[in-house]
């Protein structure tokens, strides 16, 4: 494979991310990392970077990700099966560098495989503990879409919000004049509106709870270790459902034809996007390019 196709698998793979990615249109000035290197290696016209530069669209917060320890569940396949989907996502997490949970631990990472998935999400939704427990404030519109609209496995993600410590935002806290003022002089104290600037947020998104729900039919022909894969990949990373890929090698796209014909399981790509997401600054405004910056230099070095 060419250096451009494997910057373009990279950015095929980026284009996913919570609906914030998106190929440049030819001869757009690059806004990433990835851009520049490739401009930077390339002297033949044809491998110029206006053909596989990634570009950020403005977004207030970093992608989502998992900021405390993942404890996953597995529900509606025999104890075999379950223990391998177990072992499996939480050495994927591992690798990317999520935070593991102890044994007997809540579970929040909920991996279901049932024969009527809308039945089950139906049954969430109109029993008012269960609806707040997992769609939270969502609005009546947007479960009734996602409920309705038929995959082979749905993904719901309930965030909240954390300041860069973990804790929620202006838990107690006011402002750095007010606490002058009231003899807490060398406290280390933040408050979200003071400290946000043009480089660094003041409040992240991340995942409390990822509800995975699989259609038992849509799995035929899907081996264990592909569906073990791509449920990792989509509980760990916020990603946009029904996203265009392209050419990209990816088990994303272990439902868009026959199984057989999708990787055996997560590609090189896959694991690069993984390990650059959780490697890289949630702070930071520039993360979307330092995501794309470390994925080229691990897959197109």
């Amino acid at each position: 494979m060419s250096k451009k196709s494997r910057i373009c698998a990279a950015a095929t793979i980026l284009a996913v991310v919570a609906g914030q990615w998106a190929w440049a249109a030819p001869g757009a000035s690059p806004t990433s990392a990835a851009a520049n290197h490739s401009a930077g290696t390339s002297s033949d016209t044809s491998e110029r970077l206006e053909e596989v530069t990634v570009t950020a669209r403005r977004a207030e917060l970093a992608p989502r990700v998992w900021k405390g320890p993942v404890c996953p569940f597995v529900s509606g396949l025999s104890q075999q099966e379950g223990e391998f989907i177990l072992g499996r996502v939480s050495e994927i997490a591992r690798t990317a560098g999520v935070p593991r949970a102890r044994e007997h631990c809540r579970p929040n990472l909920f991996i279901l495989v049932t024969a009527d998935p809308k039945g089950l999400l139906q049954g969430w939704d109109n029993r008012n503990g269960m609806r707040r427990l997992v769609f939270g404030d969502a609005t009546p519109f947007v479960t009734d879409e996602f409920i309705k609209t038929p995959r082979p496995v749905r993904v719901w993600y309930r965030t909240i919000m954390r300041t860069p410590e973990g804790a929620a935002p202006n838990e107690g806290l006011g402002t750095v004049a007010q606490v002058r003022g009231s003899g807490l002089q060398g406290v280390k104290v933040y408050n979200d509106e003071e400290r946000t600037s043009h480089i660094l947020l003041s409040k992240i998104w991340a995942f409390e709870d990822v509800f995975v729900i699989a259609d038992q039919a849509r799995l035929h022909g899907v081996t264990l270790g592909q569906f073990a894969d791509y449920v990792a990949m989509v509980a760990i990373a916020k990603l946009k459902p029904g996203a265009r890929l392209g050419d990209a090698p990816t088990i994303l796209k272990l439902f868009d034809g026959a199984p057989d014909a999708a990787p055996a399981g997560l590609t090189d790509r896959d694991q690069a996007f993984l390990k650059s997401l959780y490697a890289t600054e949630q702070i930071s405004k520039q993360q979307r390019g330092q995501i794309a910056r470390q994925m080229v230099r691990e897959i197109a070095p």
